[in-house]
């Protein structure tokens, strides 16, 4: 164990090991997920005393952040399109006969043609 990080060692093919990874304590975890709460953009200054509060490297703090970000950003999209889904199932299905028969187009239009169709 070093400085609070737990080191894994990995194998390549030929059985040669290679760089080793770092894993996070639970301490390191639980700061780092309390400070992304705060705010999830770091500044230069914030990033540097937070790694040397954990017994991280700059970079470890910075790179931790953006992958945390990633994972926060698919959490809202599969939030937002899970609610927008809900709200699209709640919607009575559209009678398009109104803009099948349009007085300001005199060609029929299809249902793939029809802008309020909508698949999922």
């Amino acid at each position: 164990m070093l400085d609070g990080l737990d080191e894994e060692d990995s194998l390549e093919e030929g059985g040669q090991a290679t760089k080793k990874k770092m894993r996070l304590s639970m301490h390191q975890v639980k700061a780092l997920e309390k400070n992304f709460d705060v705010g999830n953009k770091l500044e230069p200054e914030r990033k540097v005393k937070l790694a040397e509060e954990l017994g991280l490297q700059p970079r470890q703090v910075a790179i931790w952040f953006q992958n945390r970000r990633a994972i926060w950003k698919t959490k809202v999209l599969e939030k937002d399109y899970a609610m927008l889904k809900a709200n699209r199932e709640k919607e009575p299905p559209r009678n398009c006969s109104d803009c099948l028969n349009s007085p300001s187009d005199n060609r029929q239009l299809s249902g793939d043609d029809c802008p309020s169709v909508v698949f999922n």
